[in-house]
Formats: structure tokens, sequence, C-alpha cells
């Protein structure tokens, strides 16, 4: 049971985190070839179909995070790299919510609406978004990686 735990939380953490380092460091600088409005169609359409698989993954990642934690520690006295990668897994879910619900549904409505200075301006904070989680990202890898030495 503990092998497919790990193997769904890590399938699920490789996808979300594979998916923003494409999107942030191939996407992003490639679709500024394209004209404005043709590049935010696309990232209004990149969104919206990336993001039900991001739900997915945080899901997955939660409930097998949580169940590992109470299948090895009793849910009691997890090692400080499990709290760590609670806080920053935590911290990386709200600002993916707060990314979809709020941020991105400003560029689909500017999108449709043909507004485009305004979805290029709804850009401006998704891109800070991504660039967070992205760092988070290699960062809560880096601590699960190395967690034998961490403790």
């Amino acid at each position: 049971m503990n092998a497919l735990i790990t193997t769904l939380h890590s399938l699920a953490a490789i996808l979300w985190i594979g998916g923003i380092f494409f999107a942030f460091m191939v996407l992003r600088p490639v679709s500024t070839m394209l004209e404005p409005p043709a590049r935010l169609q696309l990232w209004s359409a990149v969104f919206a179909r990336f993001f039900p698989w991001v739900w997915v993954f945080v899901a997955v990642l939660v409930v097998t995070g949580y169940a590992d934690l109470y299948l090895r520690f009793d849910g009691l006295h997890a090692p400080g790299y499990l709290v760590a990668m609670q806080v920053i897994g935590w911290i990386m879910i709200l600002l993916f919510a707060w990314l979809a619900f709020v941020l991105v549904g400003r560029l689909h409505r500017a999108v449709r609406e043909q507004r485009w200075p305004d979805a290029g301006a709804a850009m401006v904070p998704i891109r800070q978004i991504i660039a967070i989680n992205l760092l988070l990202g290699i960062l809560i890898t880096i601590i699960g990686v190395a967690r034998p030495a961490l403790g």
C-alpha cells in the first residue's frame, strides 16, 4: 500500500511541477512570438485545459500525502521535512486556487470580451504566481528527495 501511495504522490507532484516548468520556461517565452490577441487566447486556452488536471493532482497530493503521514507516523510526530513539505504544499495550493479562481477568471473574461489591454494586464500577476509556485515546487522536491539527510 505504501508503494502505491508513494507512486501516486510522486506522479502527481511530477506532473504538476513539470507542467509549471513547461509553462513558465518553454511556453511563456515562445508565446511572445505571437501577437497579443493570439498570445492571450493561447494562454486562456492552456489554463482552461491544464487547470482541471492540476485540481486532480492537488487532490491526489493531499490524499496520498496525509495517508502516508498517518500510515508511517500515526499522524503524530512528523519529521521536520514532512512539516516543511506540508506548509509549502498548502502555500502552493492556496496560490493556485487564487490563480485559478481570481486571476485566470479575469484573463478569461477579458479574452472573451476581446479587451486585450486588460487581458495583458491580467497576465502580470499570473506570471508572478506561476514563478513563485515553480520555485516552491522545486524547493519541495529538493526537501522530499533530501529527506534522509534532513531527518
